[in-house]
């Protein structure tokens, strides 16, 4: 299973890596973090450490608040 968010600059994928939660933007790992709400928290307040994304604040996204409003997939 894993999420992934259509961005206005690209796709946001939250999986499983190495037995915890990796955020990825186009297949770069950004971060790993313990649960993937925190990661989707971090794509939300645009905390990321992807200057594309996190340069974005103030800027009116409609962005999600929170993991639950991404798409999941099930494999």
């Amino acid at each position: 299973m894993y999420y992934y968010y259509r961005s206005p600059i690209g796709i946001f994928t939250v999986k499983i890596h190495k037995f915890r939660w990796g955020l990825f933007f186009n297949d770069e790992l950004l971060g790993v973090y313990d649960t993937p709400v925190g990661a989707a928290d971090d794509v939300y307040l645009q905390v990321t450490g992807y200057y594309e994304w996190d340069s974005l604040q103030g800027i009116s996204l409609d962005i999600p608040t929170d993991i639950y409003e991404w798409e999941k997939v099930t494999i």
